[in-house]
């Protein structure tokens, strides 16, 4: 059976909307746990919402 790539978790910039994919902080190869940039490259903020619960998504 081939490799399903796996899909990381994507955070929103709360500032510019910029969309980031999360950094590996650790947990087993098949279940890694996320978290989102230190800050944004566009703007420069630091606050980040998962993208299931950032206000504009549905």
């Amino acid at each position: 059976m081939a490799h399903a790539p796996e899909h990381p978790e994507l955070y929103v910039c709360m500032d510019c909307h910029g969309v980031y994919a999360g950094t590996v902080s650790g947990g087993s190869p098949e279940h890694h746990r996320y978290e989102p940039p230190t800050e944004c490259s566009a703007c420069g903020n630091t606050e980040f919402a998962e993208i299931e619960e950032y206000p504009h998504s549905e």
